[in-house]
């Protein structure tokens, strides 16, 4: 594995996969979208809410695509956290959908990424030039 992406990488699992309240999970869904919205701009879809002129405008759902795996991370009804959840998809259509904790959620996505850099050169060379600036 590259090194260049080992350390951010491994940093988004740990901090995905310690508890988190409410505010830390805000903060982290906001990372995570820019830096994959960043990164990855073919394979990420995020919805932002909030009022039209807010200069806030939080993440209100992240659809996150690879070949046969989708994630999505949603505010929950009462918008004060997220829910997570995986998809199966084969050839357009959704096999399996489970739900899942959000820091499991980011872990796959983190694995994911990493798979997918290992394999792709443009994935990898589009991380490492978000991750160095």
């Amino acid at each position: 594995m590259n090194e260049d992406l080992d350390q951010p990488l491994l940093f988004e699992t740990l901090a995905a996969s310690l508890e988190m309240d409410r505010r830390e999970q805000k903060s982290l869904i906001e990372a995570l979208a820019t830096m994959l919205s960043g990164a990855l701009p073919d394979h990420v879809t995020v919805s932002r809410g909030g009022w039209m002129l807010s200069k806030e405008k939080p993440v209100e759902q992240m659809m996150v695509r690879f070949d046969d795996m989708h994630y999505q991370i949603s505010k929950d009804k009462s918008g004060s956290a997220y829910s997570a959840k995986s998809m199966k998809i084969v050839r357009g259509i959704t096999l399996k959908t489970a739900d899942l904790e959000l820091g499991e959620c980011i872990e796959q996505i983190v694995r994911e990424v990493t798979a997918q850099a290992e394999k792709n050169s443009r994935m990898r060379d589009a991380l490492q030039k978000f991750i160095r600036g």
